[in-house]
């Protein structure tokens, strides 16, 4: 059966017949239309046949049914007499690869996938297409990409990917003009960005987080270019240096939530029959593990009193500087914390309970068998446990109620509110504000150099900075003083974010997407692989 016109003319194909077997697939075979062709190694123009055979490509499927094509190839004698290939089989642009197995639409849609899904999802997905591939095979085609040829960056934002957070960082880079990432790199160090820099001249604008690796590569690599200092990170760095200042506030935060002691609330316990014998554990538990912060709070207070300094007070006690200067701010031992403590296997049969139990069945045994009939499988005591407290419950509810015990705000909450916009605190968020402004001047004082600095970052304000960073100096404030000595340390970078439209949110929008990718690839995110996930997607 011969069949014409139905390949694109490009191919200069013909499909001479169309068949299916037994075993459900469709076969098409194929002969070219070309009289030359041409030597790949010299491009001369050849007529010579010296033999022909049959190769076997496998092509999309078509209804379901698996697709085959039988493709006649012809060799030729090269006739250019000094050409180092004398024998070259017929090539097929736009149909076939050179030594392919695929057909070119069909690798073109197999390697998309694995691009986009990686392995084993992409295995799923062309099972489901009717295709018979591995995810091996699919990681083989992304793996065989070639490496992109990109515009040369011009404006680039800078930011660390996590191989595994804590231990081992990448870094990742993006054009914030096309908004897309055109490069990754296997760690975060200063050389290798000095590198990168240097084989792409053309950057004139660097935008980075505040961290001295990137600041010292990009002037490094790229002294001409402008450093834009992240706006959200010099935001939140204010909300640290903030939340140290209000460490030492405790006893006025408690008293603007109207607190009438100053101490710290207690944990609250169980005493006597009141206390099961789980609840007993976990109390001596929660302490025996406090204990040694007690210790640790003690040494370093007295070493402190005796002069010594940080680093020798952290090698003595043998805790981090970090630590040291924390257990310094406080203004007594740090808090033990609630032991934790875990109904998740209940969870889904608690309503029910609860509403037996306001039904008025209160026959522990009773609830349950009806618990277990419920599907429930797990521990008698965790049901038991959890009925106690319903219990305990109902007889608070109708004895004489006490004075509640207003929460009081931690001082990161405060912080936050600190920098937040007062049209999008709630009410009460800005009557208690008010109050901790009324009762504590030096609040006071860091609320109002926190909102100006706040509304100079919006607005890009940059023109104020050194009349903001003074004013913070001469506040009487040594957390806002430090923190406006730490912007001086970066003063141009800084002046350009308050200065320039340029940020690094597309930079850490596209760092959430390298988390997906790497995430999808169930421990197979070797770096090579993952960057030419990333920016192949890209």
């Amino acid at each position: 059966m011969l069949i014409t016109g139905a390949l694109p003319a490009a191919l200069a194909m013909t499909i001479v017949a169309l068949t299916t077997d037994d075993d459900q697939v469709v076969r098409v075979e194929l002969v070219s239309d070309r009289a030359a062709v041409a030597c790949p190694a010299c491009g001369t123009l050849t007529t010579r046949v010296h033999s022909r055979y049959q190769r076997t490509l496998a092509d999309l499927p078509w209804q379901g049914l698996p697709v085959q094509l039988c493709l006649t190839t012809r060799r030729f004698f090269c006739e250019q007499a000094a050409c180092p290939q004398q024998l070259f089989a017929e090539r097929f642009p736009g149909l076939a690869a050179p030594r392919g197995r695929r057909s070119a639409r069909l690798q073109t849609l197999v390697t998309a996938i694995g691009v986009a899904l990686g392995g084993e999802a992409g295995a799923r997905l062309v099972t489901e297409l009717g295709l018979l591939l591995s995810p091996d095979t699919l990681l083989r085609s992304v793996r065989a990409l070639p490496e992109l040829t990109l515009a040369p960056p011009r404006v680039v934002g800078i930011d660390d990917w996590a191989f595994r957070k804590g231990h081992r960082y990448g870094t990742l880079l993006v054009d914030l003009e096309r908004r897309e990432v055109i490069d990754l790199l296997p760690d975060r160090n200063a050389d290798t960005v000095v590198q990168w820099l240097a084989e792409h001249p053309g950057v004139q604008v660097i935008s980075r987080d505040r961290g001295r690796v990137y600041a010292d590569g990009a002037r490094r690599g790229a002294p001409n270019a402008v450093q834009v200092a992240d706006r959200f990170h010099l935001v939140k760095n204010l909300g640290e240096a903030l939340e140290r200042l209000l460490l030492h506030e405790r006893a006025a935060l408690q008293a603007a939530a109207g607190e009438a002691s100053a101490e710290p609330a207690p944990l609250k316990t169980y005493g006597g029959a009141e206390r099961t014998p789980s609840q007993e554990r976990e109390e001596q538990a929660s302490r025996a593990k406090h204990a040694p912060k007690l210790a640790q709070y003690a040494e370093i207070q007295r070493l402190h009193a005796a002069g010594a300094t940080i680093k020798h007070i952290a090698e003595t006690v043998g805790v981090s500087r970090p630590t040291v200067y924390r257990y310094l701010r406080l203004v007594g031992p740090p808090e033990r914390k609630r032991p934790h403590r875990s109904r998740h296997l209940l969870t889904p049969y608690e309503p029910f309970l609860r509403q037996r139990w306001e039904a008025g069945c209160h026959i522990k045994a009773q609830l349950l068998r009806e618990v277990r009939e419920q599907g429930y499988t797990h521990s008698t005591r965790t049901v038991y446990r959890f009925l106690k407290q319903v219990e305990r419950t109902d007889l608070q509810a109708t004895a004489t109620p006490a004075t509640a015990r207003v929460e009081v705000p931690s001082p990161r909450h405060v912080a936050t509110l600190l920098v937040r916009r007062p049209e999008r605190m709630s009410v009460d968020d800005r009557a208690y504000l008010s109050r901790l402004c009324e009762q504590t001047p030096s609040i006071a004082t860091a609320y109002t150099l926190t909102q100006d600095f706040a509304t100079m970052v919006r607005e890009r304000q940059g023109q104020r900075l050194d009349g903001w960073l003074t004013q913070a100096k001469e506040s009487g404030l040594k957390e806002l003083a430090a923190y406006a000595r730490g912007i001086e340390s970066d003063y141009a970078a800084v002046a350009a974010g308050l200065r320039l439209p340029w940020s690094n949110g597309q930079t850490e929008g596209q760092v959430n997407k390298l988390k997906l990718v790497k995430r999808q690839m169930y421990g197979r995110a070797n770096f090579d692989l993952l960057r030419l996930r990333v920016l192949h997607v890209a």
